[in-house]
């Protein structure tokens, strides 16, 4: 009985740890981030492909957005040319079962004048990198049947 226990009690420390350690990654999106560049790692060209179906590519670069950490939910705005302006609202989380990899894996769903819990549809983005003033996303899309990477690089917003 002893060894059931500790082997329950082990268990229960490991999911906790991951789950912890994804909220604690959390907090550090919270604030204002642009996103400066959109490129296309290990591919030749520019692809004016589709994102999070809103949009092309060139209507994100430039785009503000807002990450609040408590409740993971945002928003942003597109800023590029024949673009629609308004503002998208998201609900975000990083996925805790990846949190000890190497990368770590982000669901974000548009949410815009939806309840986030009644959304099925999303996508998984990877997230390279996330430091202090920098975030790099990476996010596998189809293009013409095949699968092409998209890598979005955010710059934090300093407060004036």
């Amino acid at each position: 009985m002893k060894k059931i226990l500790l082997v329950f009690v082990a268990f229960s420390l490991m999911s906790c740890g991951s789950g912890y350690l994804a909220n604690k990654m959390e907090r550090e999106f919270k604030g204002d981030w642009v996103l400066t560049e959109v490129s296309f790692p290990n591919s030749s060209g520019f692809f004016d492909v589709s994102l999070f179906n809103l949009g092309e590519v060139s209507c994100f670069e430039n785009s503000e957005w807002s990450f609040v950490s408590n409740n993971n939910t945002g928003e942003f705005q597109l800023f590029g040319n024949d673009c629609i302006r308004e503002t998208q609202e998201f609900a975000w989380s990083i996925d805790p079962t990846t949190i000890e990899s190497n990368v770590q894996e982000m669901v974000f769903k548009i949410t815009t004048d939806q309840n986030a819990r009644k959304v099925t549809q999303g996508s998984r983005i990877r997230i390279k990198s996330l430091l202090a003033n920098t975030m790099i996303w990476e996010q596998s899309v189809n293009f013409e049947g095949d699968p092409i990477n998209i890598q979005m690089e955010f710059k934090r917003q300093v407060n004036q």
